[in-house]
């Protein structure tokens, strides 16, 4: 059976007329993730924007990079993201990933995250991500379903996202 994540991302397939549309789609869901996820709402609070929006502010290029997201720390650090909507039978090949590479590994971007919904990765892009600078984080499609939030009651065009309670540790 379906996950609510699963569901969404299905709705999102079915919904969207061209590939652009069906990224975007996902770029918001991450976009809310990032902002809501308890450790990167921590890390990031409300201060993650699509690529085009933050280039724009910045006065740069606000053509397609490779880079879909860009979230700030409150440290003044910049984050690039890299949003990967697959079926989640599909192989990330290193091709996929070398725009994002070349677009997030210069400044000011001092971490780099590729969030994928697919689990299975080549040997060369597996490879690729070891040893970065800047460093490379992985969130695949298990880790968004490991999520705090609610996929069940996600709404994109609310603001609001409600997150799963937390479990509560029993007494021995």
């Amino acid at each position: 059976m379906p996950t609510p994540l699963q569901k969404l991302l299905d709705a999102y397939r079915d919904r969207s007329q061209t590939e652009r549309e069906k990224g975007t789609y996902f770029e918001e869901l991450i976009r809310a993730y990032f902002q809501n996820e308890p450790i990167y709402a921590d890390l990031y609070g409300k201060k993650v924007w699509l690529y085009r929006d933050w280039a724009t502010q910045q006065g740069r290029d606000a053509r397609d990079v490779g880079i879909d997201l860009v979230a700030k720390t409150d440290t003044g650090d910049y984050h690039a993201i890299q949003c990967k909507f697959h079926a989640a039978d599909y192989k990330i090949k290193k091709s996929d990933i070398d725009s994002f590479f070349t677009a997030s590994g210069q400044a000011p971007f001092s971490h780099r995250i590729i969030v994928s919904t697919s689990i299975d990765w080549s040997e060369h892009a597996d490879d690729a991500l070891r040893d970065q600078n800047p460093p490379v984080t992985k969130i695949d499609l298990q880790a968004l379903e490991e999520s705090r939030i609610d996929w069940s009651r996600y709404k994109p065009d609310t603001p609001t996202v409600l997150l799963k309670p937390r479990k509560e540790l029993r007494p021995h």
